[in-house]
Order: C-alpha cells, then structure tokens, then sequence
C-alpha cells in the first residue's frame, strides 16, 4: 500500500472518531488530529463527505490488502473466504461501531444508486466466486450479476442484524454470519445440483416427447 493510500485511510478512520463528537467538524480539527495540513487533506478529499464515503471504501482495500498477506489464500474454501470477507468487515466496522450505527443506512443504502462501497463489495463478491473451481457446473449458470446484488443485500440484512445484536461481542452476528456463509457454500459445492442437470438431460434426449419431436423434424 503506498503512502498516500495509508494517509487517506489515516484521515478516514479519524474522521470516523471526529463525526462522533461533532458531525460538522472542520478540515482545521481533522487535520490537527492526523497532524496534517488542511491544505494537505483537501488535496486529498473535496469535501467532508467524500472522506466519511471513504471510510466504507478503505474498509474493502485493507481486506485486499490483508488477504494478499494469508499465505494460501487462493486455495480456500468458499465458506473460508466468504467468511474471512464479511467477519472482516464487522470487525473493522466493530473498532468504529459508533459511526457505522449512525451512518451506514444512510451512507451505503441508496435505493436506485449504487455507493462506492456497494461497487467495490459486490466486485469482490464476483471475484471470490468466479475464481473458486469448486463450484459445481450446474450451479456456475447462477453466478450471475442478480446472484452478487442478492448478496449485497444479505449482507446489509447481516449489518442491521449486527448493528441490533446485544450478545456479548455480537457472537450472534459472528454464528450467523457462520452458519450463511457455510449455506452458501453447500448450496454451489453440492453435487446434487450437477445430478438433477445429468438427470433432466437424460429424460429429455430419452423421453417420448423427444422421440416424438426428432421424428417430426425428419418427417
């Protein structure tokens, strides 16, 4: 990650900490948190806003950043990585719980528009399972751009599930999150799926409708 990746992210976590005690803080204070220059952070971010939106979008580059560092990443599971990608999101929204409870519906939800966050979530959903040569043939036609924006909103159910979860450490969130991800997993690894495409095929080119239908053709 090169230095100026590392200080927008510096910038945006502090600016995260910043809304908390004041929504309508200044460059002037942002900057004397992360020992910058005003004029430094506005060459970087054009408004107050853009940096709170990019708070969301540097949690999915710090997930890419920390899954090029697991050795053999690539060879994991579904589950595995789908899990690694969401519980890593709740535990980077955790250090900040504050700001994603007051600001995430209205920052990342935006019916008929899609949020930087959504784009850049929903291309490392396609990625994980368009790379992932355990899927099952039958189960590849679902990978789909209606399959990926089906998970977005799964996981915006998971974050309102989590922003509500009173258990300790929202361990409920953690199993939930468990138990979707390896549901996810069975439904796309299983076999039965490539059976019943096997088995539709031969009823199709063996049934008395085929017959009737080849014997019309060459009629």
């Amino acid at each position: 990650m090169n230095k100026e990746a590392k200080h927008k992210i510096q910038i945006a976590e502090a600016a995260a900490e910043r809304f908390i005690i004041n929504r309508y803080f200044t460059f002037e204070s942002l900057a004397a948190k992360v020992n910058m220059k005003p004029a430094e952070i506005m060459d970087l971010f054009p408004s107050r806003s853009s940096i709170l939106d990019y708070y969301y979008e540097s949690r999915l580059i710090l997930h890419n950043q920390q899954t090029s560092d697991i050795p053999g990443y690539p060879d994991f599971t579904l589950q595995e990585k789908l899990s690694n990608l969401f519980l890593g999101l709740l535990d980077q929204f955790r250090e900040h719980r504050n700001f994603v409870l007051i600001t995430y519906k209205n920052r990342i939800i935006k019916f008929g528009d899609k949020t930087n966050f959504e784009i850049l979530l929903k291309r490392e959903l396609k990625y994980i399972f368009e790379n992932d040569q355990k899927i099952s043939g039958a189960s590849s036609v679902l990978l789909k751009s209606v399959l990926y924006q089906s998970l977005l909103w799964q996981f915006h159910g998971l974050i309102y599930f989590w922003m509500n979860d009173e258990s300790l450490h929202q361990e409920n969130s953690l199993a939930l999150t468990d138990k979707w991800t390896a549901f996810i997993q069975e439904l796309f690894y299983s076999k039965i799926t490539d059976s019943g495409a096997d088995l539709g095929k031969f009823l199709f080119y063996h049934s008395q409708f085929q017959q009737n239908l080849h014997k019309q053709t060459n009629s």
